[in-house]
């Protein structure tokens, strides 16, 4: 076997067996690990997004509630007081599964009165809830988003 390069001249590769079986076992057992958790890392980021949608869905709704809510006490007749509507378990749209089916979710608004002291003075208000709350359908884990507005009492009344 005559050598590529003249030994007189220096060269990039001194010994050209190649390489062994057991390096490129290891070769591909670690481009086997990076492969596995880029996988893992995208299927764990896909969940997420997921998730963070059906929640972020799920505020939105609670919160166009609250604003319906206010807005039927604004402008109702009887301006004397806090008119509300309070309901329980009204289903709604979460999210389209890709199965075609629909995750649905209950709705529950609900009002408290309660009072706040500052200092010698008390000012009665009402607290009107907005919770919507699903399982989902990968974990069976339940989920809920809640949100609380105070409306006190008008000055007049």
């Amino acid at each position: 076997m005559t050598p590529r390069f003249f030994h007189d001249k220096p060269c990039l590769l001194k010994n050209e067996r190649g390489v062994t079986l057991l390096e490129v076992l290891v070769s591909a057992v670690v481009l086997a690990v990076l492969i596995i958790s880029i996988y893992v890392g995208i299927i764990y980021a896909e969940r997420q997004s997921v998730q963070n949608y059906r929640q972020r869905k799920a505020t939105l709704l609670a919160s166009g509630e609250l604003e319906r809510q206010y807005f039927f006490n604004k402008y109702h007749t009887n301006q004397n007081d806090l008119m509300f509507l309070p309901f329980r378990n009204r289903e709604v749209v979460i999210d389209e599964l890709p199965s075609g089916a629909v995750l649905m979710g209950l709705h529950n608004v609900s009002t408290f009165r309660a009072s706040e002291f500052s200092g010698a003075q008390q000012y009665p208000y009402t607290q009107l809830v907005s919770r919507v709350e699903w399982n989902d359908p990968h974990s069976g884990q339940l989920f809920f988003v809640e949100l609380r507005e105070d409306y006190y009492i008008r000055a007049g009344n």
